[in-house]
């Protein structure tokens, strides 16, 4: 289905465009009747069920980005996800196979919107939280969509990896975001060089990055870099189909990161892991965060799907049995180090992400989380990851990766 990309030449209403505004303005543009609004995501955008003029279902998506939106979650990103999308078709159709289409986009004076076809689904974490017996089922779903995503996605193409990859993509996403997050989060917190996080002593995570950048042992990057995939691969973002009888690679994919340069599969690896550790956790149940002159205590406010706790503690043993991951990282022995530190940077990157999102996320009995609350969680336990892990990292074998995701696993 090609895309259609069309501008929006309506005027800046009184006040400026809002999600309200543009989403009147593209209904206008392509006949849409809007349903209900779709709140069970994890980006700025307004997301809504929609008719078009023939019956088709759609959804709607619109980005009015907010001010200090950070990369991802910016105007920029958003358009260029189409772009991804296109340029998978070309490099590895067998993966874009896999990617729900994007029938229109529209762009305006400070906003886009596009929709996609409606995917009768549910998320790829969903069997985790149906029954604790459900990690057998959610482990399939993994497994199809490694082959789909890494063996059939990444792998199409290869590229050199460049000095400081690492360093500047992983590590330095976070400190870039920093400035956001002190202007939100109490200054004695993002300001203080040490804290206590559950009992355990900890640097600020900005001092512990800055030292790790010059230190990173030069097996710990890429061995190579390959052709961007997705870039988001969170939990959210990968549809199961709801259809009865659905084949395991029956399954769907949206919202890339909105890059065309080469990437590293490890990082959507460590996404779909950071959405079972705390993100999807968080979101759905909320943090729970008391100070005192101990420190902070941090966990979720309910007990996290035990299906979620077990896939945890199987989710690198089984992606080490998997033979074409094996194949595919041979000559990246540190791989599995890399996927634990891309996790740790994933927690404590997600803090200011949080900040944009303004939907509303209520938790299993109703009490909304805030935007501050959601990224002070993810800043503390960022914190207690990045402070466990960065020591370790100097002497490559000496990680214990089962101890070190405890840490969030078992709160």
């Amino acid at each position: 289905m090609p895309t259609e990309h069309r501008r929006v030449t309506a005027a800046r209403p009184p006040g400026g465009w809002t999600g309200e505004t543009v989403l009147a303005a593209v209904a206008d543009t392509l006949s849409l009747a809007v349903g209900e609004e779709i709140l069970d995501g994890g980006s700025p955008a307004r997301v809504h069920r929609a008719t078009g003029p023939a019956g088709e279902r759609l959804v709607v998506k619109v980005l009015v980005p907010a001010p200090g939106a950070v990369d991802g979650h910016d105007l920029a990103s958003f358009r260029r996800k189409p772009r991804q999308i296109e340029l998978l078709r070309t490099v590895a159709p067998r993966l874009a196979a896999h990617y729900l289409p994007v029938p229109h986009v529209l762009d305006g004076d400070g906003w886009s919107a596009c929709t996609t076809p409606y995917y009768d689904s549910a998320d790829l974490a969903a069997p985790l939280r149906a029954s604790p017996q459900g990690t057998g089922e959610f482990f399939r779903h993994c497994t199809a969509l490694v082959q789909a995503l890494v063996l059939d996605g990444y792998a199409a193409r290869s590229h050199p990896t460049p000095p400081g990859h690492l360093a500047d993509v992983v590590v330095g996403r976070f400190l870039r975001r920093l400035p956001v997050l002190s202007r939100a989060l109490p200054a004695e917190l993002t300001a203080a060089e040490r804290l206590t996080v559950n009992g355990v002593p900890c640097e600020a995570p900005h001092l512990v990055l800055r030292r790790l950048t010059g230190r990173l042992p030069a097996g710990l990057a890429p061995a190579r870099l390959m052709a961007p995939g997705h870039g988001d691969a969170n939990t959210r973002n990968v549809l199961l189909s709801a259809r009865p009888g659905a084949a395991v690679e029956d399954f769907r994919l949206i919202d890339p990161r909105g890059s065309v340069e080469p990437w590293d599969p490890v990082y959507d690896l460590a996404k779909t892991l950071f959405s079972l550790t705390v993100w999807d956790p968080a979101l759905r149940t909320g943090f729970s965060v008391h100070r005192s002159r101990h420190g902070y205590e941090v966990g979720f406010r309910q007990p996290v799907f035990p299906g979620y706790r077990a896939a945890i503690h199987r989710f690198l043993p089984h992606l080490a049995s998997h033979r074409g991951l094996a194949a595919l990282f041979h000559g990246d022995p540190l791989w599995h180090e890399r996927l634990l530190l891309t996790h740790a940077l994933h927690v404590l990157a997600e803090a200011p992400c949080r900040l944009s999102d303004r939907k509303p996320k209520p938790d299993l009995r109703g009490r909304d989380s805030t935007p501050a609350e959601l990224a002070l969680g993810h800043y503390l336990l960022g914190t207690l990851l990045i402070n466990d892990l960065a020591p370790r990292l100097a002497r490559p074998g000496t990680v214990d990766a089962e101890r070190h995701l405890a840490l969030v696993a078992d709160l």
